[in-house]
């Protein structure tokens, strides 16, 4: 969609400029003449789909499918920009951020996931397949994966998943405010910046689980 076509008077007024002060469409967020226009964009730059994707998610709308996919597009690019290779052998520890169209359902999940190698099959490609599996499981919740961190590939990060989980459950234990788990490995209110910093911080330094 077109920056114009976005913000410029597009429900009924010229007071009416942002999507977060438009009226709540019964089905959809933009009026028929709108959603028959063909205005999708492939190569939409990720920040503005981030944007884009918050303000429908603000007037409780499902963003158009390129919006969502643009999104989900940079949060496996910054996977890799952090991690490296996604097929390379070995264990990553991952932190990643489900936004839900509902706020009290976004949330946070830890864990870890080990790419092996066999003669016949190659690399198992564990570690796509486990953030894959739980991109399907968001859908439940309306999320969708807005960030995301991995390790690089290490001997093992069992003991590092157990660590950070421990930390993010005494916060949660200590303040209800600032965050709740909800599962073993799901955190809400937590927010993605401080889960990163609390994975990097338990990080073994004796080459266990390196970053």
């Amino acid at each position: 969609m077109r920056e114009e076509d976005f913000y410029i008077e597009q429900y009924f007024g010229d007071d009416v400029e942002f999507l977060t002060d438009a009226p709540l469409w019964e089905r959809q967020a933009l009026p028929e003449k709108r959603r028959n226009m063909k205005h999708k964009d492939r190569y939409m730059n990720p920040l503005t789909a981030k944007v884009r994707l918050c303000e429908y998610f603000a007037v409780e709308r499902l963003p158009p499918a390129y919006v969502v996919a643009a999104v989900r597009r940079q949060s496996w690019k910054d996977l890799e920009d952090a991690g490296g290779s996604l097929d390379a052998v070995g264990d990553r520890l991952y932190v990643l951020y489900f936004l839900s169209m509902c706020s009290k359902l976004s949330y946070v999940k830890v864990g870890q996931a080990e790419n092996g190698q066999t003669e016949s099959r190659g690399i198992t490609k564990q570690v796509r397949k486990r953030i894959s599996a739980h991109e399907g499981e968001a859908k439940i919740a309306q999320a969708v994966l807005f960030d995301a961190w991995i390790s690089r590939p290490c001997p093992s990060a069992v003991s590092w998943e157990d660590r950070v989980k421990a930390h993010l459950q005494a916060m949660a234990a200590a303040d209800i405010d600032l965050g709740m788990q909800v599962k073993a490995e799901y955190f809400r209110g937590i927010s993605f910046q401080d889960a990163v910093w609390v994975a990097r911080r338990h990080e073994d330094p004796s080459g266990t689980a390196h970053s």
